[in-house]
């Protein structure tokens, strides 16, 4: 296996468990923004900590690097959000198989980089792996929910996010690159928070007993982050990001045998087209 794919792997499995204690924390009715706040914070200290003692942390940083902190503060405001009103196990696959389309396509216009007849084909099973994912009734149009409107929100912004990821890291190291957009979006989101003003009382009242869960979401998201940007940072964009999609394979086993959310026989099949989909595009 390749060391890119290897660290791509990790990654979605890292995020994939991040996602499901995100879900569980909204499920526990944990106030968005502040939570938003903490997480963000407890990843840049895992980050930078991770920095100083396993990597060769030099400081060599850009202005451009604040620009997908603030797109994933942005981001994760409208993410808790969406999973607020709609199932993890339907958002996040809806969410990863578009993601991944458009940033596929971005990234082969923009980097120019080779695309094959297989490749389409993929593109193609992931559409129709969209379908079945987002369907209460396979033989009916699905009907898009407020999360998954929510959702669609995100899409040019993590499509610009993701090209200046891969264009920051031709010159900068992953690990400076995760440490300046986690501390920089949580300078963003006490911004917001200020501006809202909307009162953290209810997370810091309780915050001995949610900050194990906090942690937690953040440690693997940290992780998560890490292992995508050396991914691709040792591959090409339009390979990692679609092999993130795997991410929404362990969403789906996480949420229906952890977080007991409803099955639905053909939402499975359609993670697998997708899958494939994902597969043949890489």
């Amino acid at each position: 296996m390749e060391l890119w794919l290897l660290f791509c792997t990790i990654s979605c499995f890292s995020y994939a468990v991040s996602t499901s204690i995100d879900k569980y924390m909204m499920n526990l009715k944990y106030e968005v923004i502040s939570t938003n706040v903490f997480k963000a914070l407890f990843n840049g200290m895992i980050v930078l900590t991770i920095g100083l003692i396993f990597f060769n942390f030099t400081g060599n940083f850009s202005l451009l690097m604040l620009v997908p902190g603030a797109i994933y503060a942005f981001s994760t405001l409208i993410y808790y959000t969406a999973i607020k009103l709609q199932d993890v196990g339907e958002i996040i696959p809806f969410y990863q198989s578009l993601g991944i389309l458009f940033i596929f396509l971005s990234s082969v216009i923009v980097f120019n980089e080779f695309v094959s007849v297989y490749n389409y084909m993929g593109i193609i099973l992931i559409l129709i792996g969209v379908y079945l994912v987002l369907s209460k009734d396979v033989l009916k149009i699905p009907k898009f929910g407020r999360g998954s409107l929510l959702i669609l929100l995100l899409l040019p912004t993590d499509v610009i996010s993701a090209l200046l990821v891969k264009k920051l890291l031709y010159n900068f190291e992953p690990i400076n690159l995760a440490i300046v957009m986690y501390f920089s979006a949580t300078l963003f989101l006490i911004c917001f928070q200020i501006l809202y003003r909307k009162h953290s009382s209810d997370i810091i009242t309780n915050l001995r007993a949610r900050v194990p869960k906090i942690a937690s979401a953040s440690f693997f998201g940290a992780i998560g982050t890490i292992f995508l940007y050396s991914a691709l940072s040792l591959g090409y964009a339009s390979k990692v990001y679609p092999i993130a999609g795997l991410t929404s394979i362990f969403i789906f086993i996480i949420a229906f045998f952890f977080l007991k959310e409803k099955f639905y026989w053909y939402r499975l099949i359609g993670i697998v087209f997708a899958f494939f989909g994902i597969y043949l595009i890489s």
